[in-house]
C-alpha cells in the first residue's frame, strides 16, 4: 500500500510540471473526479499518519490527464526513487542524488523536489542547501498544501539563522581588526621603547669608552715594563694578562721579532723546525706540526701527538690522541682511552682529573665537559668556577663567553659572565663573540647588535651583519640595501669615499 502512495506522489510531481494547456484540459473533467484526483496526487511531505487507500484505476486516471514525455518520465522515476530511499530505506544521501537527477532530467526544480531537498539537508545540518531549497520551493509556485506552512516556518528559521551568522561574522571581523590595530600599536610602542633604550645605552657606551682610555694607558705602561725586561718570558706574561686588544697584537709582533722561535719547515713531506740561518734545529720527521707557544710546539706522528722544545728535544712523548697548544703553562690533551685532561710542560697531569672534553685556557679560564657532555669552566688552578650546564660553549672574549642550551631540540644562545651569571638570558638563535664591546645576535630570523650590558645597539632588523673591520665598521643588509654600521649601530652608505648617514623608513 505504501508503495502505491509514493507512486501517487511521483504522479504529483509529473502533474506539477505540465504546461498551461494541459492544466486547462485537466480542469474540463467533472468536478467530483478532479477534486478526488487532486487530493490523491498532490500530497504534502509524508507524515506519520494512516496510509490513504488508492486503487490502481485511480493512478491510471491521473496518468491519463497528460501524456508524459521522456524527460518528465525520467523526472518522475528519479523522484519516486528519492521518496523510496528517504522514507522507506532511510538513506538521505541516496535520496539527494536521486533528487538532483530529477532536477537535471526536468531542467527545473518542482515544489515537491525542493520540499524534500530542504527537509533532508535541514536534518543533515546543511543550512546553506536548506536555504537554497526553500527559495527554490517558493519560486516554483507551490500549492498551499500541508507542506507549504512547514516550508514557511523552515524558511523563516533559515533567515534568522543566517542573519545570526552574519552578525557573528561581523563581530569576529570587528574583533580581528581591533586585535590587529592593538598589535600594531603595541609594536610601535615596543619599537619606540627599544629605540629610547638604544639611545640611553649609547650614552652609557660613550662613558665606558672614556673609561677604557685609562685601561689602554695601563696596557701601554705594562708593555713598556715588558720592553724594559727585554725577555720572551716578560712578553708572554704581558700577552697572558692582555689576551685581546691592540696592545696584545703589538706585544706579539715585537716578541716574535726580538725572540723568534724556530720556524716550522716542510722537507720531503715531513715537518721540522729551522732557525734564522735556515738550519734544522728540530729534525724533519713529523707528519704535522704547529707553531711554538710558550716554548713548546705540538708535533704529530702516526695519528698521535707530543711536544718538542726549541733544542729539538721531544720533551713530551708522541702519545696523545689529540692535543692543543700550551696556554697558561698547560695544554689540553686526550689519551687513547678518550680521557681528556690538562698537562704541564713536563707532561705531568694537572689536578689528576679526567673530563669528557677539555678546551685550552683562554683569558684565564678553560671549558671542560662532564660525563653528560655538559660544559662548564675551570680556572688555572683547576677549580670549577662555572658548573657544567651548557651544550655549546666558546672561549671567553673579554668579560663574556658565548654559550647555548637546547630548548625543545633547538639551541638558544646567550652570554655567560665569569661569575656564572647570564648577561641577558638564553634568548638568541645565534650569538657571536664581542668585538669593540659589541656583539652580533640573531633573533626571529633577523640580526642586530648588543653591547656589554646586554642592551640593544640596533633592533634585530638586518638580514645579516659581518664582523667589524679594523676601522670599527661592519657591513649589514636591510631591505635589500647594504650599509655600514658603526659601533653605535648607526647606518651609513659610502658615496665617493664619504660616509653618508642612512635613515630607514621603518
Amino acid at each position: 500500500m505504501k508503495k502505491l502512495i509514493y507512486v501517487v506522489m511521483a504522479t504529483g510531481l509529473c502533474l506539477a510540471s505540465v504546461n498551461a494547456s494541459a492544466a486547462t484540459a485537466a480542469t474540463s473533467k467533472n468536478t467530483k473526479t478532479t477534486k478526488t484526483a487532486a487530493k490523491k496526487t498532490t500530497p504534502a511531505a509524508p507524515v506519520q499518519k494512516a496510509p490513504v487507500a488508492v486503487s490502481m484505476s485511480d493512478v491510471a486516471k491521473n496518468f491519463q490527464t497528460k501524456t508524459l514525455d521522456y524527460k518528465e518520465k525520467q523526472a518522475v522515476e528519479y523522484y519516486t526513487k528519492a521518496v523510496d530511499a528517504y522514507y522507506v530505506n532511510h538513506e538521505p544521501n541516496t535520496a539527494m542524488r536521486h533528487l538532483d537527477a530529477s532536477v537535471k532530467a526536468l531542467g527545473r526544480v518542482t515544489p515537491r523536489v525542493a520540499y524534500l531537498q530542504a527537509k533532508i539537508s535541514y536534518e543533515a545540518a546543511d543550512y546553506e542547501t536548506t536555504r537554497n531549497a526553500c527559495a527554490a520551493y517558493f519560486s516554483s509556485n507551490p500549492i498551499k498544501d500541508e507542506g507549504y506552512a512547514e516550508m514557511q516556518t523552515l524558511s523563516e528559521q533559515m533567515k534568522a539563522y543566517f542573519m545570526q551568522q552574519a552578525d557573528i561574522k561581523e563581530e569576529a571581523e570587528r574583533l580581528k581588526q581591533a586585535e590587529a590595530a592593538k598589535q600594531l600599536a603595541d609594536k610601535k610602542a615596543a619599537t619606540a621603547k627599544a629605540e629610547a633604550e638604544i639611545e640611553e645605552a649609547r650614552k652609557v657606551r660613550e662613558e665606558r669608552r672614556k673609561q677604557m682610555s685609562g685601561f689602554r694607558k695601563q696596557a701601554e705602561a705594562d708593555l713598556d715594563v715588558a720592553r724594559k725586561a727585554n725577555s720572551r718570558e716578560a712578553y708572554e706574561k704581558f700577552i697572558q694578562k692582555y689576551p685581546f686588544g691592540s696592545a696584545r697584537v703589538t706585544a706579539t709582533n715585537e716578541m716574535n721579532q726580538k725572540f723568534p722561535y724556530p720556524t716550522r719547515t716542510l722537507k720531503k713531506g715531513k715537518y721540522g723546525y729551522t732557525n734564522k740561518a735556515g738550519k734544522f734545529v728540530v729534525k724533519a720527521e713529523f707528519d704535522n706540526a704547529a707553531d711554538f707557544q710558550e716554548g713548546l710546539a705540538k708535533v704529530g706522528k702516526g695519528g698521535k701527538y707530543g711536544y718538542v722544545n726549541e733544542a729539538g728535544k721531544l720533551v713530551i712523548p708522541v702519545q696523545y690522541k689529540s692535543a692543543t697548544d700550551f696556554s697558561y703553562g698547560m695544554a689540553a690533551v686526550k689519551d687513547q682511552n678518550g680521557n681528556a685532561f690538562f698537562i704541564d710542560k713536563q707532561g705531568k697531569k694537572v689536578a689528576n682529573k679526567n673530563y669528557k672534553d677539555v678546551r685550552p685556557y683562554y683569558n684565564g679560564l678553560a671549558a671542560v665537559a662532564n660525563d653528560k657532555r655538559q660544559y662548564g669552566y675551570i680556572d688555572t688552578t683547576g677549580k670549577e668556577v662555572i658548573a657544567p650546564q651548557f651544550d655549546v660553549v666558546n672561549n671567553f672574549s673579554g668579560r663574556y663567553a658565548v654559550v647555548a642550551k637546547k630548548e625543545n631540540g633547538k639551541l638558544k644562545y646567550g652570554y655567560v659572565k665569569k661569575d656564572g651569571t647570564l648577561l641577558s638570558g638564553l634568548e638568541y638563535d645565534e650569538a657571536k663573540d664581542f668585538q669593540f664591546g659589541i656583539a652580533r645576535v640573531k633573533k626571529d630570523g633577523k640580526y642586530g647588535l648588543i653591547d656589554y650590558n646586554g642592551k640593544l645597539v640596533t633592533l634585530c632588523v638586518y638580514d645579516y651583519i659581518t664582523d667589524f673591520n679594523n676601522e670599527g665598521y661592519a657591513t649589514a643588509r636591510r631591505g635589500g640595501m647594504d650599509v655600514l654600521l658603526n659601533r653605535d649601530g648607526e647606518p651609513f652608505s659610502k658615496v665617493n669615499g664619504n660616509l653618508i648617514p642612512v635613515k630607514f623608513k621603518n
